[in-house]
């Protein structure tokens, strides 16, 4: 395996962490049984998943604009990963 691909598998496996934390945060947040500050504080936690997950995309997609590595390479390690790359350079432009 080459170094790219090394790299882009280490990031995606940060993404599908940041990816699942945030998914288990919105449905603790969308439980019935939590009190007004249990809420606010999920919502908070939601807030921060977003903002970080979001800063892990856009590094990503940094590294592509910047000729790292290729959006194909990335592709090739996980496609849904290059969908969500994709997104973020054609935000850019």
């Amino acid at each position: 395996m080459d170094a790219k691909t090394n790299i882009i598998i280490q990031l995606r496996d940060i993404w599908l962490q940041l990816k699942k934390e945030k998914e288990e945060l919105v449905i603790k947040l969308e439980s019935e049984n939590l009190s007004d500050d249990e809420k606010e504080d999920f919502k908070i936690a939601v807030e921060g998943a977003d903002n970080v997950y979001e800063a892990h995309i856009k590094n990503i997609a940094m590294n592509v604009k910047n000729n790292f590595y290729s959006w194909k390479d990335v592709e090739k390690v996980d496609s849904e990963l290059a969908i969500e790359i994709e997104k973020v350079l054609q935000a850019d432009s």
